[in-house]
């Protein structure tokens, strides 16, 4: 990392072959996890630690950047760690890595994941192909053009809804007023509440004028991203969520979330119906195209994000 760092700048910017100049392991794992941090986050407020260890990198929760406003249940926040170890995978395979995560579901802990990491000939092709879009994924909060998603790019987002039939479902073209409308119902309500306003004000900075129901409406496709309550199955939904927005910046699309009609609890439920799944509602995603230009958000460094040692 540089003497000067631009938090906006500088975590986007990495020279993929430093790498191959890495002597120890634990410095290779150190710059994979440069690649881990520039995961989505709820807020932008990146709430995960790492601590390298023997065997690859355990992953923390950290729960000091908690948005209790809008996220009381961590919901979002235990997505975002699920995002990074995403990158995290993405980069190692990339480097000629094999990864396994296993999960600790005890909710008294901090740790929430190990992740294994071996050398290996045969790294995770699907996993490795997604490697050079973790810089280009930025969330774009513009109005979207409308217009059908290319057959090819969303033949390629299609194969990523198809691995995991039970975490993602599309929204029904005719049934995307509705989605509008519990999203704007969602804001009404919202706006009442001065803490949430606050909070919203703080985290989420630039919404280029227009109601997030016309960029609902704005959208080429919706989908809901629904998984159980339960810190495993959130983590999941965040890896699978991951290689998601990976696939859709590569194929040269642009998404953003509009969670609101989630976010208040009264509407979470006929979130749920809209999406036609047995499983709770924890994500709104809008697909399309835009030729507004994304601002790359502040990252922390990696240096900022390791665990202190007794961390349990």
């Amino acid at each position: 990392m540089p003497e000067t760092c631009d938090p906006r700048v500088t975590p986007w910017q990495i020279d993929a072959s430093e790498f191959h100049e890495l002597e120890s392991r634990r410095e290779q794992m150190e710059f994979l996890l440069r690649f881990a941090v520039l995961a989505p986050s709820n807020g932008n407020s990146q709430p995960w630690m790492f601590r390298v260890t023997d065997e690859g990198v355990d992953v923390f929760a950290d729960y000091a950047r908690r948005l209790l406003t809008i996220d009381p249940d961590d919901r979002e926040l235990l997505m975002s760690v699920g995002a990074a170890i995403t990158n995290f995978r993405v980069a190692a395979a990339h480097f000629g890595f094999t990864t396994s995560v296993r999960y600790d579901a005890r909710p008294d802990r901090a740790l929430v994941a190990t992740i294994t990491v071996c050398e290996t000939c045969l790294p995770d092709p699907s996993l490795a192909s997604l490697f050079r879009a973790i810089p280009k994924r930025h969330t774009n909060r513009a109005m979207f053009d409308r217009q059908p998603i290319d057959p090819q790019a969303w033949s390629r987002v299609r194969d990523v809804l198809d691995s995991f039939p039970e975490t993602f479902r599309v929204v029904l073209p005719d049934e995307k007023h509705h989605a509008a409308e519990l999203i704007d119902h969602a804001e009404r309500v919202r706006m009442t509440r001065p803490a949430l306003h606050a909070t919203l004000s703080e985290w989420i900075r630039s919404w280029y004028g227009a109601r997030d129901g016309q960029l609902a409406d704005s959208a080429s496709v919706l989908l809901i991203v629904c998984a159980g309550d339960d810190r495993v199955s959130l983590l999941q939904a965040g890896e699978a969520l991951e290689q998601l927005l990976l696939t859709i910046a590569d194929a040269g699309l642009q998404y953003s979330f509009l969670n609101q009609a989630i976010q208040v609890k009264s509407l979470r439920a006929r979130v749920q119906i809209l999406a036609g799944s047995k499983r709770p509602a924890q994500l709104l995603i809008r697909i399309g195209s835009s030729p507004a230009v994304v601002e790359m958000t502040p990252r922390r460094t990696v240096e900022s994000v390791l665990a202190p040692t007794d961390l349990p």
